[in-house]
């Protein structure tokens, strides 16, 4: 069975590097890149240095890895606020920027998130004021969240660049808390270089890992694997340490082209956790192609 091409992620290991020493652990470990995730530790898309961009594509092109660029959490497409949309539209021409400079195929974000219902609420209690429909405020919200995708989308295009939207159902007021509404507003967006990034973890929060596969498989060109035990709980656990049941999605993870990144949280032991998730999929893939 081919195996993918299985990424490192910063974000995992920036507790004990930083992101030219994550890099040359990603080349001499056999992985085939690295994921940059931009966090305000470490790698912050208006603060990156032309050394260091030069420094990367130098260690990709000698040691042969690749790289894929994702937004920051708080890049929000569906505001409605004009300062974060300004502010949103500059980072993001930064991670083009970053992106292009680093050849990666594609840039992520996350879908969005309506703010306006954080109005409605007061420490986590909702106020119910006739006023304000709950139903419009978040459908105005997902009208500028597809606008977003086209714009940005628009912008990876020209570059050459896939946009992809992560799975995030689990967040509070998303734009797209399923499967079924992600791919929805995709479909609205009509965008041909606009595809989902899967993140396991969010998917086993929601409807189930298998269930929102199967809704977004035909979109699915990047990854983000990793586990979880606790019902409801983003924690992003090595493989193996959870309850996920990653059968269905192996036949796609051996032929699909993008990066199956592990985006995993073990702080106190970050490097031997990457290691041994890698392991635990090749495991599986290698048990899959031994049954087939």
């Amino acid at each position: 069975m081919r195996m993918p091409r299985i990424y490192t992620c910063n974000w995992t290991l920036f507790p004990v590097m930083d992101v030219v020493e994550a890099a040359r652990f990603t080349a001499r470990e056999g992985f085939a890149g690295m994921e940059l995730e931009a966090a305000p530790l470490g790698f912050w898309p208006t603060t990156v240095s032309p050394t260091l961009l030069r420094e990367l594509a130098g260690i990709g092109k000698d040691e042969g890895i690749g790289y894929s660029v994702h937004a920051p959490d708080h890049l929000n497409p569906a505001t409605d606020q004009p300062e974060e949309k300004t502010r949103d539209r500059e980072v993001f021409r930064r991670l083009l920027e970053i992106a292009v400079r680093l050849e990666s195929p594609t840039l992520g974000i996350h879908p969005g998130v309506a703010h306006a219902l954080l109005g409605l609420e007061r420490r986590g209690v909702p106020f119910e004021v006739a006023r304000y429909s709950r139903e419009s405020l978040i459908a105005d919200a997902r009208k500028r969240a597809v606008d977003t995708y086209v714009e940005w989308s628009d912008l990876c295009r020209e570059a050459g660049l896939t946009l992809t939207v992560e799975n995030e159902g689990h967040v509070r007021h998303s734009v797209a808390p399923t499967a079924e509404i992600l791919a929805e507003l995709i479909g609205k967006a009509a965008c041909g270089n606009l595809r989902v990034n899967f993140d396991t973890g969010h998917a086993g929060i929601g409807a189930g890992l298998a269930a929102e596969f199967a809704v977004l498989r035909e979109l699915i060109v990047h990854m983000h694997l990793n586990d979880g035990r606790t019902p409801g709980v983003s924690e992003h656990l090595p493989l193996g340490e959870g309850c996920a049941d990653f059968t269905p999605l192996v036949p796609f993870l051996a032929r699909m082209p993008g990066a199956a990144v592990l985006e995993i949280h073990a702080p106190d032991r970050p490097v031997q956790a990457t290691k041994a998730s890698r392991d635990y999929l090749l495991r599986m893939l290698r048990a899959a192609g031994t049954r087939a």
